[in-house]
């Protein structure tokens, strides 16, 4: 069935050239729907996607597609609404330097389950097709509009949560998903659906997180 779809493109006055690309891709193979194209430069980022969900409220789309300006997705996510879902997102690589030797994956897909003896989140490791999560990144992720028409998703769903002395706790993306589940919707991932993702990093610093992993599962084979 024909839905509408906006489509948007939060940014800070750049897109990269690759996620331009795969706009003009999207607006040949539109899988039927309508589709409206905004790239909004509000700041801060959360603060952009409030403005969005206005947009998406007051526009009367069905859907939400949401690319950031360095995350392009290699399918067509359009693909995902015949689905149906609450919220689904399209599994971006993330680096990942804890900064403590910890040998952890220099690159995560974020994608995650919760951990409540930690309080934390761990990476969902089944990577193959459609699977419940508990967080998504907003990177590239599809959302219905019925989320959004919850009256207490409309209260700065996308707002940080924040320690006591202010510094964040949860970041926008994490903070959306707890309140989404706190309210009854459901968070998958698609793993049939990544994406790439344009991040500056230092060359050395990527060598030696490397480094410690393959250090790390040498140790792990050897016991």
């Amino acid at each position: 069935m024909r839905k509408k779809v906006l489509i948007s493109v939060p940014n800070e006055h750049w897109i990269h050239k690759t996620v331009v690309e795969r706009m003009f891709r999207l607006m040949r193979d539109t899988k039927g729907h309508q589709l409206k194209i905004i790239m909004p430069s509000h700041r801060p980022y959360e603060n952009n996607l409030h403005h969005i969900v206005n947009d998406v409220l007051e526009g009367g789309h069905d859907f939400w597609l949401n690319i950031d300006a360095d995350n392009p997705p290699e399918r067509n996510p359009l693909e995902l609404v015949a689905l149906n879902k609450d919220v689904i997102g399209c599994p971006t690589p993330i680096t990942h330097f804890d900064g403590k030797g910890s040998g952890d994956s220099p690159v995560l897909w974020n994608a995650f389950d919760y951990c409540p003896e930690h309080d934390s989140y761990k990476p969902h490791r089944t990577m193959r097709g459609l699977r419940k999560v508990d967080v998504v990144g907003t990177g590239c992720v599809l959302f219905s509009r019925r989320v959004f028409e919850h009256p207490e998703m409309q209260k700065g769903c996308f707002t940080r949560k924040l320690n006591k002395d202010g510094t964040v706790d949860r970041g926008n993306d994490f903070s959306f998903c707890e309140r989404a589940r706190e309210n009854g919707f459901e968070i998958y991932a698609h793993y049939d659906y990544f994406c790439g993702h344009f991040s500056e990093m230092e060359i050395n610093e990527m060598v030696k997180h490397f480094r410690e992993f393959i250090d790390k599962q040498k140790v792990m084979e050897e016991t």
